[in-house]
């Protein structure tokens, strides 16, 4: 099929925005950031050792040290990622977890050398505009929510930085789940330590975590694996980008918000902003590919 590899991009990046929907109904209904993570690479890790049981023998010490390390990373991400969506609506949060782009050339100039494309200079200072659009109040103050969705991206950026130098002598499919493995055992941990009471389990809860378990982890990464091997990763990159659309188009949609100038401007610009960057998170992400 001509173009497959876009579709499925293109698929992820839609479950994917979804998994901001089911993960703020998730919080609604009075579950902690813990717990949903937990229950989503509880249910990923099953997934993708379905599919990829075969690749356990071959994990090497070094694949397991590097995803163990960068697993911390991927545990942060989401831990931010989902404390964030508890202070904030699921199309904010979206767009402020996605500014990897434009931070990604920076991490590694700072630690590899790799002075950034001058447009990298530019996508900043448009995204700095965005965020201030998306969470400044009138009182310039900066939402607590604004906060942590940022850190996620720091978080994630730093984990896509080192990626790239890990997979140059690892499997990217072996320090996937690795990665996936480490995250779901740091959330059991966890909830172990601030208590393993969970709200009583209904089937909307049920159909939430295996959403986003399922679908928008271990789904996601399965087509975002095999979509990049059938088209550049310059286009990966501006496809997968397009996931904080789609969470802003469903979380109107879906879950009601009602976004004023501030946040559709702010959402505006920030996407611009990333999109000024394709080129060079295109060549991250080539050397990043699978990381789930």
């Amino acid at each position: 099929m001509k173009n497959k590899g876009d579709w499925m991009l293109l698929v992820a990046a839609m479950i994917g925005g979804g998994g901001f929907i089911s993960a703020r109904y998730l919080l609604d209904w009075g579950y902690n950031p813990y717990q949903i993570m937990l229950g989503r690479f509880i249910i990923a890790t099953l997934c993708l050792s379905l599919v990829y049981y075969k690749n356990y023998p071959n994990i090497t010490k070094k694949e397991w040290r590097m995803g163990g390390i960068l697993g911390v990373l991927l545990a942060a991400t989401f831990l931010l990622l989902t404390m964030g969506l508890q202070y904030t609506t699921p199309s904010v949060n979206a767009f402020l977890c996605n500014t990897q782009g434009v931070i990604v050339p920076f991490i590694c100039w700072l630690a590899f050398h790799q002075k950034p494309m001058t447009s990298c200079f530019f996508a900043a200072f448009l995204t700095l505009v965005g965020v201030a659009l998306l969470s400044v109040t009138k009182d310039f103050s900066i939402s607590i929510g604004a906060i942590l969705s940022l850190g996620a991206s720091v978080a994630f950026s730093l984990q896509m930085a080192f990626m790239g130098k890990a997979v140059e002598a690892c499997d990217c499919v072996n320090i996937a789940l690795v990665e996936h493995i480490t995250v779901a055992v740091i959330s059991c941990f966890i909830v172990a330590f601030t208590g393993i009471h969970m709200p009583p389990f209904s089937g909307l809860a049920v159909r939430s975590f295996l959403f986003l378990g399922v679908f928008c982890t271990a789904v996601y990464f399965i087509l975002q694996s095999i979509g990049q091997k059938y088209t550049s990763a310059n286009k990966t990159a501006i496809i997968i980008t397009s996931e904080s659309i789609f969470a802003a188009i469903l979380s109107v949609l879906i879950y009601g918000e009602r976004m004023g100038w501030r946040g559709i401007l702010g959402c505006g610009i920030i996407f611009i902003a990333m999109v000024l960057v394709e080129k060079p998170i295109g060549k991250v992400v080539d050397s990043t590919e699978k990381i789930g």
